[in-house]
């Protein structure tokens, strides 16, 4: 009798690694939050008008701000400026600063929280000392002071901004560094002849970018209300650059006669924020498989 050849196993689909898909929280408040960020860069093409025209019919005859009609579909503001093209035009220097200074304050927070991390000794207690004494300061008071000492301006703003958000940043990654330095793989890249600056960049800081991402999300939803506040109080963007924090602040002595001067710029930044926000949880559960 011939010897029967046994069938050789293959991989089948249910062995196979199951890729994790975003979910819908991540799809959808990406969809919205890309609108927003679509709509504000094409405002100088879709915008009906120029968000600074003082319009001679922009107002009644009593001074008033109007209502919506075919030539302002949202009305006009104070100054008998279109509100619907300063609502379009409003997003950009909000959303510069929050993304230009999330950036450069994840940048900052990634480099020397690695270097407190792996390092330990003096350099882990100088930088957290000087963290702890950052972050023991009222966020929005010690960022007023800030922008006051050095004159409101948009490159100012995302400076002070950065300069006081990268000690979350640099907390969160100390802290997952301090973890991974006693990793197995991390003694073995030692032992092969790794240079700190290698350990540090091919090594440690890759498997602290999932940690980042989440940071660097809820850090941009943080700073837009952060410059929302700071506009609204007169030391963030400057007249009569639109910015909806500042036009809520220009609109508040309207909001009994024309609620919609205050509403529309407030929803606007709801809404950002919440999109913001929902996504970092979304990839959040993404990164650990969950749908939702």
């Amino acid at each position: 009798m011939s010897a029967q050849i046994q069938p050789v196993e293959t991989e089948t689909d249910e062995f196979k690694p199951r890729r994790r898909r975003p979910n819908a929280t991540f799809i959808v408040f990406s969809i919205v939050l890309l609108t927003i960020v679509v709509v504000t860069i094409l405002a100088p093409w879709i915008a009906p008008h120029n968000p600074d025209k003082l319009f001679a019919n922009g107002l009644t005859s009593s001074g008033v701000p109007l209502g919506p009609r075919p030539e302002f579909p949202l009305g006009t503001d104070q100054f008998g400026r279109d509100e619907l093209s300063r609502l379009l035009w409003g997003g950009r220097p909000a959303l510069l600063i929050s993304f230009s200074s999330s950036i450069l304050a994840s940048i900052c927070g990634i480099i020397l929280g690695t270097m407190a991390g792996y390092w330990g000794g003096w350099i882990d207690t100088v930088i957290s000392r000087f963290v702890n004494v950052l972050m023991s300061f009222p966020l929005t008071l010690f960022a007023v002071a800030m922008v006051l000492i050095v004159s409101p301006s948009i490159l100012n703003l995302i400076i002070v901004i950065s300069a006081i958000y990268w000690t979350y940043t640099a907390r969160l990654v100390r802290a997952e560094i301090l973890s991974l330095r006693e990793q197995e793989f991390v003694t073995a890249a030692i032992a092969l002849g790794g240079s700190p600056r290698r350990l540090m960049t091919h090594h440690l800081m890759p498997n602290v970018l999932d940690t980042v991402i989440v940071r660097f999300v809820l850090t941009v939803a943080q700073v837009f209300l952060l410059e929302a506040g700071l506009s609204y109080l007169g030391v963030g963007v400057q007249p009569p650059t639109p910015d909806w924090g500042l036009m809520i602040a220009q609109s508040q002595n309207y909001y009994g006669s024309d609620p919609g001067l205050i509403l529309y710029p407030g929803l606007a930044i709801v809404v950002t924020i919440v999109a913001v926000t929902q996504i970092g949880e979304g990839y959040r559960l993404w990164k650990r498989g969950i749908h939702s």
